[in-house]
């Protein structure tokens, strides 16, 4: 039996749901529809252009000869109720530096393995090593749909991570995943923001994730902060409008850690806490916004309270307005 086939074996033994392998070459393609992204989009260039680096592996990693890419679904968990609509999903269940997740110790399990075999190996999950998304499409491990997202025979709640290595390794999927209905729009017609404006584009400028989960300055438009609805930190709607993605979710497993939060996750539980409990109690898991930027998570969740019902927490809002943290008020 191939290396190939041992390594795809054993990540189906630990429990991953799909792996491939390709070669860095196969990246190249990214670039193209990078800048086909960028032309379409205002400011495209200012967000998007860095992301070329993630096409040439070998410019950054001379020594690389394959790529292992593997799909992890999170689409499991139970949400806690105080948090639905107003997280994303991915971020809620996110195991990149969660030991406790069986994701991660999948992960750790099959990274371990692959050293056994006396392969080289390089991975970064935050930011990231190369075009995860594409990485998994190109190894024929699912489609990415017209909301930008990579979906397999689970949906699009999956996780992809991958590793460079120094062995030469070719092993690619099939799949029978359905493209998206012909002329199905609803992704589009949900976005809040208007973000996703056309088939496999995104203003990250304006998506209602890049607005609550970082540390960009808040927007000064009433009308966008409209738009952000209840959402504190991510948004999940393109992805839970899809008809692809119908029936997909279920609710069987508690993700570690993350049902213990719960009521801390409600706007108003937010307003309530001071920055330490915030630091202590939220940015581990969301770590996107830093300790500089705390202020943002009660920015969020006043803007929440405001697109749900201003006059019932009007107290608490008012309370803001002398906010101990100078830039909060910005």
């Amino acid at each position: 039996m191939s290396i190939e086939k041992d390594i795809q074996q054993k990540a189906e033994a630990l429990g991953i749901d799909k792996c491939g392998i390709i070669r860095p070459e196969a990246m190249l393609g990214y670039e193209e529809r990078l800048w086909e992204r960028i032309r379409k989009i205002p400011r495209g260039e200012s967000y998007y252009a860095n992301f070329t680096r993630f096409a040439d592996i070998k410019r950054i990693y001379p020594w690389a000869r394959s790529i292992v890419v593997v799909v992890l679904n999170y689409g499991h968990y139970r949400i806690p109720e105080s948090a639905q609509g107003r997280y994303g999903k991915s971020y809620l269940t996110d195991s990149r530096f969660n030991p406790d997740s069986p994701e991660r110790k999948k992960i750790f399990a099959l990274e371990k393995y692959l050293h056994e075999l006396g392969i080289r190996t390089e991975t970064s999950e935050h930011p990231g090593l190369t075009a995860m998304r594409w990485a998994a499409r190109q190894a024929g491990l699912g489609i990415i749909r017209r909301n930008n997202f990579f979906y397999t025979q689970k949906g699009s709640w999956s996780r992809v991570t991958a590793w460079i290595t120094d062995k030469e390794m070719e092993l690619k999927g099939d799949h029978s995943l359905p493209e998206c209905p012909a002329g199905c729009d609803r992704c589009i017609a949900a976005c809040p923001t208007k973000s996703l404006s056309s088939p496999y584009t995104m203003n990250m400028g304006t998506c209602v994730s890049r607005l609550t989960a970082s540390n960009d300055p808040p927007s000064g438009d009433c009308e966008i902060n409209r738009q952000l609805g209840g959402w504190i930190y991510g948004c999940d709607v393109c992805q839970d409008v899809c008809p692809m993605n119908r029936g997909k979710w279920t609710d069987d497993d508690d993700f570690p850690g993350l049902m213990e939060l719960g009521e801390s996750l409600a706007p108003e539980k937010i307003l309530a806490m001071d920055y330490e409990k915030i630091a202590r109690k939220l940015m581990p898991k969301f770590f996107y916004i830093d300790k500089e930027h705390l202020w943002k998570w009660k920015l969020n969740a006043i803007n929440a309270i405001l697109n749900d019902s201003a006059n019932i927490h009007k107290e608490r809002i008012s309370a803001m307005l002398t906010d101990e943290y100078e830039r909060g008020e910005t």
